[in-house]
């Protein structure tokens, strides 16, 4: 392992053969008595002409951290920030964004963001849209571009895993990915020349990333970007992250690794894995990731799946604002291998998109086709409606005596509507917190795993049945989808996802805010509900948005 926090002039053999045994370093070239290999690549970057102001603005906003506990105050920050007008527009913007969902009005000034979100959340929010800004500058190097996509993903995915593993530190774990891979972003910006020269090495003479660089410019791409973090002033957690972890240390028992190098590398190593496998040799290789970073990134090949499915929608979220372009990215590409429905909305954005809603934090994730015996009574009998309802709208009622979560309330009525009234498939939709989309969370029934989190339908300006509803308040009971005029009023992603000849839908409106719907459907054709039934279904509405009122 390399010392970070000291990158030595002349790295030693060891260090490539530990990434791999099989190549050789070379000897390092001469540099000159008084500066380091790191110093003066650094110089000669310095002779750009906006590599200085950017080093210098970013010092000023990192500089407040050693200043905050006895001087600093959000006034100061803001100060920082505000002599950037384009970095002050993007920051608001993101503020202001579902990314953050501040729910106390529209943030218009720097100060009070921080008073909002917080002193270290907007730091590390400006910091990170002046990487963006960086690494976005020379939009005509393509390999720049993939590498700032890859880099943004790798943040996100890291966030992710520090929000399912930790309960701080989110921010910084994205951040932390993002600067992984800054040595080499700092070359392709500003030392392009070179950059050919050491992929030249690696293509034309099999060297390795490592052993190029240090050939061409006398230290690794690891180092220089320590080195450009320790000038930028970056806090040592984050310049201890950049370090590649080996083999060695991941064995390691859980807590003697850096919680946030481990992300940084988990992440960085996962984006490697998505660039260059799909199919079946993603999956293994995914698997190999998780079990390998197990003690310390403890996160299931199902989770890492999930989080990988929801990352698009995340990165297409913020494409304007970080200027990804979407259709250009090969990265982005081969994340959708093996979801050729995702690709085919992308290329289609007049069709609905069939989307990864983030994970909610009041609500589980879907669950599927329960076993079938559920739905039978202990006779073998197909269970009494009416006492599976009253018996789940019992269960609901012990459910709110004590602390409760209002995913469990809402997990309870699908379930009891399922069972009790023998649907062929039932959905619970929440509304997006920007309140344009109504998103499918959870269900249970027939092909339910291809609905949960992969469909939503616009709430805004919408003429299809479901908007009808929703603007008049309305429930809707459908008995055939052929016939006219309801035929001409149900919307595309209904046909292209569901396709269902009879249907319920039943809007939960809380303080006259539509917060979620209920959907339930039949195979067949004819009233969907039975007489007396439509008052089980408004029941456990009610019950529902009992919880809710109890909760808020």
């Amino acid at each position: 392992m390399l010392d970070i926090n000291n990158p030595s002039p002349a790295e030693s053999v060891d260090e490539e053969a530990t990434v791999n045994p099989r190549i050789a370093e070379p000897d390092v070239p001469k540099q000159s008595k008084s500066l380091s290999p790191g110093e003066a690549v650094l110089n000669r970057i310095s002779q750009d002409t906006d590599f200085p102001t950017f080093s210098n603005h970013i010092i000023e906003i990192n500089r407040q951290i050693s200043k905050r506990s006895k001087y600093s105050s959000a006034t100061d920050l803001s100060n920082a920030i505000l002599k950037d007008y384009a970095l002050t527009g993007k920051l608001l913007k993101l503020v202001n964004s579902a990314y953050y969902s501040v729910t106390a009005g529209k943030v218009t000034t720097i100060t009070r963001a921080v008073v909002l979100l917080g002193y270290e959340t907007v730091r590390q929010a400006a910091t990170n849209l002046l990487l963006f800004d960086l690494m976005t500058s020379k939009s005509s190097v393509d390999e720049l571009k993939e590498g700032f996509v890859k880099a943004f993903w790798s943040g996100l995915i890291a966030k992710d895993s520090s929000e399912i593993i930790s309960k701080k530190g989110h921010e910084e774990a994205f951040i932390c990915a993002m600067l992984h891979d800054l040595g080499k972003h700092v070359v392709l910006l500003y030392l392009p020349d070179e950059w050919d020269e050491i992929s030249n090495l690696m293509s034309t003479k099999g060297f390795s990333e490592m052993r190029a660089s240090k050939t061409v410019l006398g230290i690794s791409l690891e180092n220089l970007g320590i080195a450009v973090a320790k000038r930028w002033r970056f806090p040592p957690q984050i310049i201890n992250s950049m370090g590649r972890l080996s083999n060695g240390s991941l064995q390691k028992d859980k807590g003697k690794v850096d919680t946030l190098q481990a992300l940084s590398n988990f992440s960085n190593e996962m984006c490697h894995i998505i660039h260059n496998t799909n199919g079946e040799s993603r999956k293994k290789a995914l698997k190999e990731l998780s079990s390998q970073y197990e003690n310390h990134v403890p996160i299931a090949p199902k989770q890492i799946t999930k989080m990988i499915d929801a990352s698009l929608e995340k990165v297409e979220k913020h494409a304007d604002l970080i200027t990804i372009d979407l259709k250009k990215s090969t990265f982005l590409e081969r994340l959708t291998v093996g979801a050729k429905e995702q690709a085919h909305d992308r290329r289609n954005p007049r069709g609905d998109r069939s989307l990864n809603p983030e994970v909610s934090k009041m609500l589980v994730d879907g669950q599927s086709n329960p076993d079938a015996s559920n739905m039978l009574s202990n006779d073998g009998k197909p269970a009494n409606p009416d006492e599976v309802i009253l018996n789940g709208v019992q269960d609901m009622s012990a459910a709110m005596v004590g602390d409760f979560e209002i995913n469990d309330i809402a997990l309870m009525a699908l379930e009891t509507m399922y069972r009790g009234l023998a649907f062929n498939r039932v959905v619970f939709f929440m509304m997006r917190k920007d309140r344009k989309k109504l998103e499918a969370r959870f269900g249970f029934g027939a092909g339910i795993e291809h609905i949960v989190d992969r469909l939503s339908f616009d709430t805004k300006g919408g003429t299809d049945i479901f908007n009808i509803a929703l603007a008049k308040g309305k429930d809707l009971i459908i008995e055939n989808t052929a016939k006219q005029p309801v035929k001409g009023l149900i919307p595309q992603w209904f046909r292209q996802k569901i396709k269902t000849p009879a249907f319920i839908f039943l809007p939960i409106v809380y303080n006259n805010t539509c917060l979620g719907a209920f959907y339930a459907d039949r195979k067949e054709a004819g009233q969907p509900l039975q007489a007396g039934q439509y008052k089980f279904i408004t029941m456990l509405r009610n019950q529902l948005i009992l919880a809710i009122k109890y909760r808020n």
